[in-house]
């Protein structure tokens, strides 16, 4: 994996705010919960939908199309599209990936080519 600047300032990052963002050619979310920043896909794994155009509130993020939620810290599912709690359901994790801020610049660790 490989460090890469979203362009998105620390700053701008406020807690329980998130930025959807475009890193080595993977759509994702950008988050600041518990005064920490967090990165996630922004693909819920169940049909696609959009997390960048979800819903935020603490830790869940809720996907707008069929409303399952994520732990935004880990990626767990908390609650699958039918309201199923695990560990019941069959909706993968949505992957998380490491961040760093550099010269007050967000940073993700994102894979390079091959990688998945």
């Amino acid at each position: 994996m490989t460090w890469v600047a979203t362009g998105i300032s620390d700053p701008s990052i406020a807690e329980g705010s998130m930025r959807e963002v475009v890193v080595a050619g993977l759509p994702m979310v950008v988050t600041r919960v518990d005064g920490a920043l967090r990165a996630l896909s922004a693909v819920c794994p169940h049909l696609g939908g959009d997390l960048g155009d979800g819903t935020l509130t603490g830790r869940r993020l809720e996907c707008p199309l069929h409303q399952a939620v994520f732990d935004v810290t880990t990626g767990a599912v908390l609650t699958d599209a039918f309201g199923v709690e695990p560990p019941s359901g069959d909706i993968e994790p949505v992957r998380t990936f490491p961040v760093r801020v550099n010269a007050g610049v967000v940073e993700v660790d994102a894979p390079g080519p091959g990688s998945s």
